[in-house]
């Protein structure tokens, strides 16, 4: 099983163009449309991304959707 993403490289606006994955976001950080942080947030990758949540929302939240986001197939 390949995963369909690596965090280290993908932008987390190209993750929020997949319906899958971003309804994997949007459900771990319902708000995160809201956020001021928000559109910073869509130009790094996705990994950079999990460590700026992981700073505002905790280790737990992030490692959480890094799983389940890691966990979609190619």
């Amino acid at each position: 099983m390949a995963a369909r993403y690596d965090l280290a490289k993908v932008k987390l606006g190209k993750l929020m163009t997949d319906p899958e994955a971003e309804a994997i976001i949007l459900d771990v950080i319902p708000d995160l449309k809201k956020s001021p942080t928000y559109l910073v947030a869509r130009t790094l990758t996705a990994s950079a991304a999990l460590q700026l949540a992981a700073a505002q929302l905790g280790a737990d939240t992030a490692a959480e959707l890094r799983r389940r986001v890691e966990a979609l197939e190619a």
